[in-house]
């Protein structure tokens, strides 16, 4: 069962294992970097760097365990009808199951721990100043997450063996790992810490008992009928009464021809596209209820930072626009990896082909049915974005706010869609092709935003002067700064782009013969740089959108 289950999930079992041995290695990095600040400037270093993000990503890695892993660890039978020949080589169904459950832990449990160990050591810098229960911290300690990836595992195969569809069990393990982590969290801000490792054990036994439920439901559910797994026509029947003009009947043919590809697509992804939507909706819907409740407050005293619950949040308050931010990368993988992997995987691609429909049509019919709804819904999203942003103009330049707005929203969704499209017809496979497609254009989006966003146009500089209000800082440098007394670096840090708390910064920096060099981006610049790379994200686009017709015509049928 080792063996078999390596096999078929080697793809996304290799992408997690490759996931975690990044994090250890950014976080050993870091970790080792932080430890060379010193003790002195280290209370000014966390406030603006912090582990709000790291954690996060961390968190991310057991999630993506429960959805391409655990879900598909008997999605795929049970869509294909292969779970009968396994039960007929001497396994029983539980045997089937739970042999496929231990397999796939035994891979990700060492994993886990080693994860949680290095995240212990990285975190003991900060667990003095925002305490062991703050920031999810908690749930990424070695112990903790062991209970949460067997918790995932057996979550999807749950779900799995309750709808018989992988799509579904995917949405269903997304909703419940949220469910899971509101209710089954242990500790809160005031616990003591003498109490941590206490806690950390008695969390692994709820979400091994949590585990032991799920994994016993998924083998009861096995015992029910199976769902049949059809493949929709492509065309419809001809009609009954045909004109006995060939030209006519031509015209007939071609206008059925036009639309097959996009009505099958519709079949087809139906679900993923109502799930997508249905998100979009729920983010759309809070933004117009913050937003109202955020007018409704004197200018005066609207507050500088806000959260998408339109409460205040001070610092870390990006986190809130997570989901937000991620919506296109997740969307766009999982639904473009569907497109065409699994036709290409389940060898009813032939089938198409023989319907009249040619390669070229297939791909970019379905591609374009699916994108258009997608794109036309991220457009929308970043209106009503746009219009909410409308009280916190000045800091529309900076992450995340600059990709929540329309145009740039919408372009890293036809991004996402069409890469995990490509990657389907490359790999063959819809899990390898939206798990390889998410983290890869997510690292790309990444490092777009840290490294070539604010290269777009010309920069300007700014000596002994605070760059104006709602500049992008790209470089700043002090010369002769251990000079400065530690309140006037401190002020620096905090009013940099501040041009009102600037004060006596000036003369400060002319009396200890430092100088401090500002390049930004001026916030003029706004919708000057949204084109630009609106532009780029299009024209990448097109480019392997034009390679996935490339890629497919030279399939064999």
């Amino acid at each position: 069962m080792m063996r078999l289950t390596w096999r078929q999930h080697w793809v996304a079992l290799l992408v997690l294992l490759t996931l975690s041995v990044v994090a250890v290695t950014a976080l050993v990095i870091s970790g080792l970097f932080e430890r060379s600040i010193p003790a002195q400037e280290w209370r000014y270093v966390w406030q603006g760097y912090g582990p709000n993000y790291v954690d996060l990503a961390v968190q991310a890695i057991p999630l993506v365990g429960a959805l391409f892993v655990g879900v598909h660890l008997i999605a795929r039978e049970l869509e294909d009808g292969t779970d009968y020949f396994a039960w007929t080589q001497g396994y029983s169904k539980a045997r089937w199951v739970l042999g496929k459950l231990a397999a796939a832990a035994a891979v990700l449990l060492p994993m886990a721990v080693g994860l949680g160990l290095v995240f212990a050591w990285w975190f003991r810098l900060y667990a003095p100043l925002t305490g062991y229960f703050s920031v999810h911290a908690f749930a990424l300690y070695p112990a903790a997450l062991a209970g949460w990836t067997i918790a995932g595992l057996t979550m999807g195969t749950a779900a799995a063996a309750l709808t018989r569809r992988a799509g579904r069990a995917m949405v269903l393990t997304l909703a419940g790992w949220f469910v899971l982590h509101h209710f089954a969290i242990v500790g809160s801000p005031r616990t003591p810490p003498s109490e941590f490792w206490w806690l950390q054990f008695g969390q692994l036994a709820i979400l091994l008992a949590i585990s032991a439920l799920l994994a016993w439901g998924a083998i009861v559910l096995m015992q029910g009928a199976r769902a049949k797994h059809g493949v929709p026509r492509l065309l419809r029947a001809l009609p009954r009464r045909v004109d006995s003009n060939a030209q006519v009947l031509a015209r007939q043919l071609d206008g059925t021809r036009l639309m097959a590809v996009p009505r099958v697509a519709w079949r087809q992804h139906w679900i993923g596209l109502l799930v997508a939507l249905t998100l979009l909706g729920i983010y759309v819907a809070t933004l117009v209820m913050t937003g109202l409740h955020i007018r409704a407050e004197p200018a005066g005293l609207r507050p500088q930072y806000v959260n998408l619950t339109g409460s205040f949040a001070s610092g870390g308050s990006d986190a809130n626009y997570t989901l937000p931010l991620l919506l296109p990368f997740v969307v766009g993988a999982i639904l473009g990896g569907s497109l065409t992997g699994p036709d290409l995987e389940h060898g009813t691609i032939g089938f198409a082909w023989a319907q009249g429909v040619t390669r070229a049509r297939w791909v970019v019919g379905k591609m374009a049915a699916v994108g258009c709804v997608l794109v036309v819904a991220a457009i929308a999203a970043g209106l009503v974005f746009q219009w909410w942003d409308q009280a916190y103009l000045a800091d529309r330049l900076s992450d995340p706010w600059f990709a929540l707005y329309a145009p740039v929203y919408a372009g890293w969704m036809a991004v996402t869609l069409v890469v995990a499209a490509f990657l389907g017809v490359l790999l063959r496979s819809r899990i390898g092709a939206a798990v390889t497609c998410f983290f890869g254009v997510l690292v790309a989006a990444y490092a777009n935003a840290e490294f070539l966003r604010s290269h777009y146009l010309p920069t300007a500089v700014a000596v002994n002067r605070p760059a104006p209000a709602g500049s992008l800082i790209i470089n700043w440098s002090i010369t002769n700064v251990h000079a400065l007394p530690g309140a006037i670096r401190h002020q620096l840090l905090v009013n940099v782009d501040n041009p009102t708390g600037w004060g006596g910064i000036g003369p400060a920096l002319t009396r200890y013969h430092a100088t401090s060099i500002l390049t930004y981006q001026p916030a003029s610049q706004f919708w000057q740089l949204q084109a630009i790379e609106s532009a780029g994200l299009l024209l990448v686009t097109l480019l392997i959108g034009a390679a996935t017709v490339w890629l497919v015509r030279r399939q064999e049928s």
